[in-house]
């Protein structure tokens, strides 16, 4: 998702942007234009910062349209009501102005909604015109032109996943079963990109080898200049985020089948240890054996009960590509968060949640968690959630007492040999996003320490004391003039 995005500018360097920070939105104005009230909107990412700020103007014809999308996805957030006939006089226009400021503060607290591409076109319209579906099949195209057309694509799938420049494509293979498909998913580069095209491939080829029964095989691997293409096989049945909304990856766009009318449920005790211990076998052999990961979520967990092993990661070359985490505007704001380990485990633990309760975990942190949740995950979600102390790691994980009372306790553990180059460029991945991550960390830090200044310098007891200052410092400078100087003559 994060990409140099058309720009804003410091001292003339352009400073890219990532585009899953939280925004916020402020109606700085509003006016008649031809009868319409036009709102001048200020938006902004990581938390206020100038540097990465912009103004959008809108009717609320657009507000409305907006708002009808998004109650296909289930939302329901109230607009004002429309204008009778006539209506701008400036109480109206003052009232419409404060109800629209309060729809914009609710939808931007949806962080996962505003990584949609219909909030990036209404509040970033300037850097998301491009059309990302046409882009994607054009270089899906030359990636089958080059394999001598042993694919074919039989459909687009829009809107599968969250990101809204990624496409998938189902497709057949010449020489196999017409029954199998295959998907083929084509993701631009991220601002984590740690080198080009070719090292990049040459480290998704290394990814292609790898045999682990808790990891989605890589059938074949693409790069250019632009991003990468990988293929793998299509599991009808979906991921662990399918399996808790009852739903399969063919059932439309991404929030028709997880938004809030979607239905939903969560795991009984016995699987939540065995699918725990699953995804934590899974990114042990990752970080054991030095490589990356940082992209852990459900809907990153392909599932199927029919098999032994139900879990398998998915895209596991996401680290290669650069690309922001579903959970960048949480970990950005966590101080513990230093590591990409540090982000798996930190999914892990909003995975439990979403085990546990079949919703994803409203919040960045929680000490307070819903009757639905066993006491046992609730003691390992706090070593997880709360808002401080360092984060247990993936081992101390495995030899909690609650992940060892499972059958899944003999997965077994497999090595894999990188070469000196290949240690160095996976290192080289890490130090990347990682060097990212602690810029975003502080430069969003600086940000909220001057808001609490300004919020602490604007509170009553701040201005009254400021007052009661200024009337004293007025005091010593021009004395009463009633009052007797010293050395004054006397009258009596």
């Amino acid at each position: 998702m994060a990409r140099s995005i058309i720009p804003q500018t410091i001292n003339g360097v352009r400073t890219p942007i990532d585009d899953t920070l939280p925004m916020t939105c402020v109606i700085e104005s509003s006016q008649l234009v031809e009868g319409h009230g036009v709102y001048s909107i200020r938006v902004a990412r990581a938390s206020n910062d100038p540097s990465c700020s912009w103004v959008v103007t809108k009717r609320f014809r657009e507000f409305d349209d907006l708002n009808n999308i998004l109650k296909e996805y289930g939302f329901e957030f109230e607009l004002p009501k429309k204008k009778l006939l006539g209506r701008t006089d400036r109480t109206f226009m003052a009232e419409r102005q404060k109800g629209l400021q309060t729809y914009l503060h609710t939808l931007v607290q949806q962080f996962e909604l505003c990584n949609s591409l219909v909030i990036q076109r209404f509040l970033d319209p300037e850097n998301h015109m491009m059309n990302y579906s046409e882009l994607a099949l054009q270089h899906v195209s030359m990636f089958i032109r080059s394999t001598n057309n042993i694919y074919q694509i039989v459909e687009q799938l829009p809107d599968l996943g969250w990101r809204y420049n990624k496409s998938y494509f189902l497709a057949t293979k010449t020489g196999v079963s017409k029954d199998d498909r295959y998907l083929l998913s084509w993701c631009h580069y991220g601002l984590d990109k740690a080198f080009g095209e070719k090292d990049i491939a040459n480290c998704l080829k290394l990814l292609k080898s790898i045999v682990h029964p808790l990891i989605v095989p890589i059938d074949e691997i693409y790069a250019n200049e632009t991003g990468t293409l990988t293929v793998c096989r299509f599991y009808s049945k979906g991921s662990l985020k399918d399996y808790l909304h009852q739903t399969k990856p063919i059932n439309g766009a991404y929030w028709k089948r997880y938004g809030p009318k979607s239905l939903s449920r969560g795991c009984d005790l016995n699987q939540i240890k065995s699918f725990g211990r699953q995804i934590l076998e899974a990114l042990l052999f990752i970080y054991d054996n030095g490589l990356v990961y940082g992209h852990l979520h459900s809907g990153n967990i392909l599932f199927d009960l029919d098999q032994a092993l139900p879990i398998k990661l998915l895209d596991i070359a996401n680290a290669i590509v650069g690309v922001s985490s579903k959970y960048r505007c949480h970990i950005s704001n966590l101080k513990q968060i230093r590591t990409l380990e540090h982000c798996d485990v930190y999914a892990f633990g909003r995975v439990l949640y979403e085990l546990s309760t079949g919703e994803e975990c409203p919040t960045s942190t929680c000490i307070q968690f819903p009757n639905t949740v066993p006491i046992s995950v609730q003691h390992v979600l706090l070593k997880i959630l709360a808002p401080t102390g360092d984060l247990p790691t993936i081992q101390e994980l495995l030899d909690d007492s609650f992940f060892q009372q499972t059958t899944s306790n003999n997965i077994e553990r497999f090595q894999l040999k990188l070469s000196p180059k290949a240690k160095e460029a996976f290192e080289q991945i890490s130090r990347t996003a990682q060097g990212r991550l602690e810029g975003d960390q502080a430069k969003i830090k600086n940000v909220q320490r001057r808001t609490r200044l300004a919020n602490h310098l604007m509170s009553d007891e701040e201005r009254l004391k400021r007052r009661r200052e200024r009337q004293a410092k007025a005091l010593e400078q021009n004395p009463d003039p009633n009052t007797n100087s010293p050395g004054a003559s006397s009258m009596f």
